[in-house]
């Protein structure tokens, strides 16, 4: 390595110069993410997309964590490549513009959901070699500020244009704008890091499965999350059918989100330090919990911000305290592989809860609202199986030999990014 390297200012540049792409790269990422996951389903309800459609979008993503699998073999290996890879997620949105048939929306967000988990698992890596370990809380905060403040800036102004000019050119020019921002990736440098190692799909799950306290965080979020994942296909329905809102309304209801999360990212990074990850996410799944019954009684779009801000409290906690608990059990080498195996293990179960809450409405055996309690009762499991996990436990566990330990705010945001939903 060059030793020029070493010195304090050219350090100073090389991170400040990683800063600024980053942040390039958060607002592409916070614009794409916003009208996927805010906008889209309402569109493609409003086109007559059937609940069985609405669980095909919902399930993508969870499709996707479980191909992220094989990012070992066919994920990037270098900036450049995580770059074209997220480059080419955000490209697949503009095939909308000249198509809005159900098939093709569906494969196109597939498509974009899988850029992310092939890279994400590499992404994950290359924050950890190229920020130190001390600032790398603050740096993360700041780049998660800026994610989130463009989704929540995305998604009013999403609404707004698409009410005007159209759903699905909306969601194109954001597209448009993700992959402007994917070229900053390609500028990453980490001089430190050394090239990663290839790993296989049977590594990824072994690598998880060797660490006791990540196999029950996995089962308590298997039940939380896949309530919620199986109530993603009902709020389409509550927001065109029962309340009959506009794509102006749903953005509101984005930019609460966006903004709940913003600010819930910081205060549970914050009880994560004092008070370690598995607290975060006990209190943090229970608002979101709260706030699924919300949407699941909501009488007006009033109800429906309180519920979003639940949502966003709930969805911060989770974050934290998933990408703390990988960081705090694995070494920096088995990071990308144990990601990858967690998203797999999520991705199974988010296919599933996707299809089954559709299935049972489509076939008449609950309604909307019969449907999201019953997803809330399955969250809820989720709640209590956190409450009963020890952080103790967690503490006393014995860190992997030879891994690198930031400070706990650091190893909650190290890997953020690559933590699979939702």
């Amino acid at each position: 390595m060059n030793r020029s390297l070493l010195h304090p200012s050219v350090r100073r540049r090389a991170l400040g110069r990683n800063l600024a792409l980053d942040l390039v790269a958060a607002v592409g990422a916070g614009v794409t993410v916003a009208l996927i996951t805010t906008l889209l389903p309402t569109i493609a309800r409003r086109g007559g997309l059937e609940p069985i459609g609405l669980a095909a979008l919902a399930a993508a993503p969870f499709v996707a964590n479980l191909l992220g699998i094989f990012a070992g073999r066919v994920g990037p290996r270098s900036a450049r490549q995580l770059g074209m890879i997220r480059g080419a997620g955000a490209t697949s949105l503009l095939v909308l513009i000249v198509s809005s048939a159900p098939l093709v929306v569906i494969a196109v967000t597939f498509a974009f959901w899988l850029s992310l988990s092939l890279s994400g698992p590499f992404y994950l890596r290359l924050w950890g070699s190229m920020y130190p370990a001390r600032m790398l809380g603050r740096l993360v905060g700041v780049a998660g500020s800026v994610k989130a403040g463009a989704a929540a800036t995305a998604a009013l102004a999403g609404g707004i244009f698409a009410d005007r000019v159209g759903g699905l050119t909306a969601v194109a020019l954001a597209g448009a704008v993700g992959l402007v921002c994917a070229s900053a990736y390609a500028g990453l440098r980490a001089p430190t890091a050394t090239r990663p190692t290839a790993f296989s799909a049977r590594d990824s799950i072994r690598a998880l499965r060797e660490r006791p306290v990540l196999a029950r965080i996995a089962l308590a979020q298997g039940f939380y999350g896949g309530g919620l994942i199986a109530a993603v296909p009902l709020y389409a329905i509550v927001n065109v059918d029962r309340l009959d809102l506009s794509l102006s309304d749903v953005g509101i209801i984005g930019i609460m989100t966006a903004g709940a999360t913003t600010i819930f990212f910081l205060i549970w990074g914050g009880v994560a330090d004092r008070r370690g990850p598995l607290v975060a996410m006990r209190i943090g799944s229970a608002f979101g919990l709260v706030a699924l019954v919300a949407y699941a009684l909501a009488p007006s779009v009033g109800v429906l911000w309180i519920a979003a801000i639940g949502a966003g409290a709930g969805s911060a906690s989770i974050d934290v305290g998933i990408a703390a608990a990988v960081s705090d059990q694995t070494t920096i080498e088995s990071r990308a592989s144990a990601m990858a195996g967690w998203n797999a293990i999520t991705g199974a179960r988010g296919i599933a809860a996707a299809f089954a809450m559709s299935a049972l409405l489509q076939l008449g055996f609950v309604n909307v609202t019969s449907g999201l309690l019953l997803c809330a009762a399955i969250s809820g499991i989720g709640v209590v199986l956190y409450a009963q996990t020890s952080a103790e436990e967690a503490e006393m566990e014995s860190e992997p030999e030879g891994a690198l330990r930031p400070s706990r705010m650091g190893r909650a945001v190290q890997g953020l990014r690559a933590v699979a939903s939702r």
